[in-house]
């Protein structure tokens, strides 16, 4: 067949139907006329007719033909049964309670009465010969009868169940029929079935059936899916569950696409981003040397003003983009960076808070500056100084002396995440992780809790009821004023591998074994405010190394009603050259804690014990004080606890005689960027405690803990005094957290710590141990501030 003919044969039949609908449409328009003009005709009305309209509405049909016989004329089977549906009917059997009453004639009397006429006919009973019961004869059954119970009796009520009997037939179906529904009946118009097209819904995958991949079918991208619209109230003015069905780009509460919610590449590549801010303000009393170049002149004490300001704001943004499906799996890949900008003040009342230098830390360019090398006459000196000094206001509280703004920003996070395969059906996986991440080797943050540069195996097994991590840390240096990560290498490395196991004894506690190695090469650092932080000013300065490896056990969870939190970590290794020992020292000491607490409704009672062990002896060759790698622990109060977060200066030395956020006594010149020491006094604290529920948006905590010291040697070496008591102080706290839209996106904190100082506190931290005569002004020599406090307030917004 050529293609002229297939082309004259399609046109052909195409011409046919367009003949074919035309007539249709010409008989259906005769019809309705003729239908019009019968309507008219007067004396002949059009009862039997249902159509009421000449044009049927759309979705209708009108039935063409001769009208139907009715069943008396027509009979498509004549002669044959119809054959029933069901061959067996089922009925509701129901039952009912029939009572009734005996009627005349009633019952005769036994003399009058036989039940058993043929008895006689029988033969008797024989009796035994000789009869063996001797008792009396009974008398049931001889006693006279009731009234009641005489026979003849009557009427009695007598009840039994019966069928119902069944309801009699109904006229239902045997109505008169309408006149318009009456046989024959032409033109009756019947509803067609509406037709219903359905669509992907916007956003959708929607591909050409030419696209489609072999044997695949086209389905809704699952992610773009909307909620089903419904609404309480049909007026539609109150609440609805599902307020929009809309994909935001950027909505903190609703479904984004920026925070992770729906794919943004493909169909499983995610980006969440993250914008969150942190200020804090504190207002806290420290232990404060005044020095020789003091802020007042009646401040040469060796602790003048200890009242301290501080405000300091971190501004963080974080982007993670990630592969995978978001829930119920882990993410095939994820690469993350968060850039944080930090900006602080503190104002303090004696110079030398802020810097070593007594002029300030900021002293400008026009500050004198002095070529000793060029002096060669000592009377020299007065001539080339004078011309360059002015007259010393009264005090320099509130001057660049004693206060101190500084900024730094850091790229704090940034990692690559890789999905190294499955392990079962259930997910059970590995994966690595390299670059600057946040780590917190136990529960608590005891020994190990930094965002660091490392690299981290990590995953689970056994349906998750076991879960691990191995990471390696080349540790970098801290900024000194915002704690912030630099890029510069500091010469220590940490490992750490742990091991966690739910439900280990009992459901719902969790068991974990723990092994740290810090290995803390010997060099010579100074921070940003030029202090010398490694090796610490303490006895021998000498630069030295410190391999220090710990063994842990730690749990966390409940048993039965009580909540349990619990630590032990033994420490071994050695101190190439400790300063306060003079000599290298073989490091083995320990630590324990232990958190029970009991939930009542809104109110969990809490009950704490820290223990850090301290050195009996701080000349020999034992260390055995216990110190941390980098601790951060949220334990008897956190943040809120004096004795926690703050750090105190050491009797004027050039070390602290605790840090700032931590629990142990160590003598470490900073936590961050200074070496662990372990000769130090260690520490005992026992404490009571309660965390209330106030309502769902606050919550508050109370705490109040016992503190002494373990030893009190290396204090007394160290400040060349034999009266330093064990005794610490009282620590008392009270904070409140705030969630005003009951989510993280809005934080408020505030709390206020006070800390009443013990024998042990006054003998290090006294003013002077003799008055000068002619020179202390205030006339109270050898005083200790009797209440030190805290106050706190934090603000954390998170979008």
């Amino acid at each position: 067949m050529t293609a002229n003919a297939g082309a004259s044969r399609f046109e052909s039949k195409t011409r046919t139907r367009w003949h074919a609908m035309r007539a249709a449409r010409f008989q259906l328009a005769c019809s309705g006329l003729l239908l019009l003009v019968l309507q008219s005709r007067a004396g002949e009305p059009t009862n039997n007719s249902v159509l009421t309209s000449p044009v049927p509405k759309p979705f209708q049909r009108v039935s063409p033909g001769p009208p139907p016989q009715s069943p008396g004329q027509f009979n498509p089977d004549a002669g044959v049964t119809p054959t029933p549906m069901h061959l067996f009917t089922e009925e509701d059997l129901k039952l009912r309670l029939r009572v009734s009453t005996n009627a005349p004639p009633v019952p005769k009397t036994p003399a009058q009465f036989n039940p058993d006429p043929g008895a006689w006919l029988r033969e008797a009973p024989s009796l035994p010969l000789f009869d063996t019961h001797f008792g009396l004869a009974p008398t049931y059954g001889t006693e006279p009868i009731e009234g009641p119970l005489q026979l003849p009796r009557g009427p009695i009520k007598r009840k039994e169940l019966e069928p119902e009997p069944p309801p009699p037939a109904g006229q239902y179906g045997r109505e008169p029929v309408p006149a318009e529904m009456k046989l024959p009946r032409q033109r009756a118009r019947a509803n067609e079935v509406i037709p219903h097209e359905w669509h992907n819904l916007p956003g959708s995958s929607i591909q050409t059936p030419a696209n489609y991949p072999t044997n695949a079918v086209p389905l809704p991208n699952r992610w773009r899916v909307p909620f089903a619209h419904w609404e309480r109230y049909q007026r539609g003015l109150a609440e609805t569950p599902y307020e929009d069905e809309k994909l935001h780009l950027w909505h903190p509460y609703k479904q984004s696409l920026l925070k992770g919610d729906a794919p943004i590449i493909g169909r499983d590549i995610f980006l969440n981003l993250t914008a969150s801010t942190l200020t804090e303000f504190e207002a806290r009393r420290l232990p404060t040397p005044s020095g020789v170049s003091s802020a007042r002149p009646d401040s040469a004490e060796f602790y003048g003003k200890s009242e301290q300001y501080l405000v300091q704001n971190y501004l963080a943004f974080g982007a993670e983009l990630f592969e995978g499906e978001a829930a119920f799996k882990p993410v095939h890949w994820a690469i993350k960076l968060q850039p944080v900008y930090n900006l602080n003040y503190i104002y303090a009342r004696e110079t030398g808070a802020v810097a070593p230098d007594p002029r300030g830390i900021d002293r400008g360019p026009d500050s004198p500056q002095v070529n000793i090398g060029s002096i060669k006459n000592p009377g020299d000196i007065g001539g080339i100084i004078n011309p360059r000094l002015e007259p010393a206001p009264s005090t320099f509280e509130g001057r660049k002396h004693t206060s101190r703004t500084k900024d730094f920003w850091a790229l704090q996070e940034w990692f690559a995440e890789a999905h190294l395969g499955d392990l079962s059906d259930n997910y059970d996986f590995f994966a690595l992780r390299v670059g600057n991440q946040f780590f917190n080797s136990d529960f608590r943050g005891f020994i190990f809790n930094d965002v660091n540069f490392g690299a981290r195996l990590f995953g689970n097994i056994d349906n998750n009821r076991y879960q691990y991590n191995a990471a390696i840390f080349d540790m970098r240096e801290k900024d000194t004023f915002s704690d912030l990560n630099t890029f510069d290498q500091r010469n220590q490395r940490v490992f750490v591998a742990n091991l966690y196991r739910q439900d280990f004894l009992w459901h719902g506690y969790t068991a974990q074994l723990n092994f740290h190695m810090n290995l803390d090469d010997a060099d010579t650092h100074y921070d940003r405010a030029g202090n010398i932080v490694r090796p610490a000013p303490l006895g021998s300065v000498r630069e030295h190394d410190v391999q220090a490896y710990y063994l842990g056990w730690a749990g966390d969870g409940h048993i039965g009603r009580w909540n349990v939190s619990h630590a032990f970590y033994q420490v071994l290794g050695d101190d190439k050259f400790n300063g306060l020992a003079g000599q290298s020292v073989d490091i083995n000491a320990q630590m324990a804690s232990l958190e029970l607490s009991y939930d009542r409704d809104w109110i969990r009672y809490k009950a704490s014990f820290f223990y850090a062990s301290g050195d009996d002896n701080a000349e020999d060759k034992h260390a055995t004080g216990f110190d941390t790698i980098l601790d951060n622990p949220n334990f008897t109060g956190g943040p809120f606890s004096y004795y926690v977060r703050q750090g105190f200066n050491l009797g004027g030395t050039a070390v602290s005689l605790k840090q700032r956020n931590s629990l142990v006594p160590n003598l470490r010149t900073s936590k961050t960027q200074g070496q662990a020491n372990f000769v130090n006094p260690g520490v005992i604290l026992a404490g009571l405690g309660t965390d209330i529920d106030v309502t769902p948006k606050l919550r508050s905590f109370v705490n109040a803990n016992y503190v002494r010291f373990a030893e009190t040697d290396p204090l007394k070496t160290a400040l060349l005094t034999d009266k330093v008591d064990e005794e610490l102080g009282w620590d008392f706290s009270i904070g409140f957290q705030y969630r005003p839209l009951l989510t993280d996106n809005v934080i408020i904190s505030a709390g206020f710590g006070a800390f009443l100082p013990g024998k042990g506190y006054k003998d290090i931290y006294k003013t002077s141990t003799d008055p000068v005569a002619n020179f202390d002004a205030s006339g109270k020599p050898g005083r200790v501030d009797d209440f030190l406090y805290s106050g706190l307030l934090v603000i954390t917004l998170t979008y």
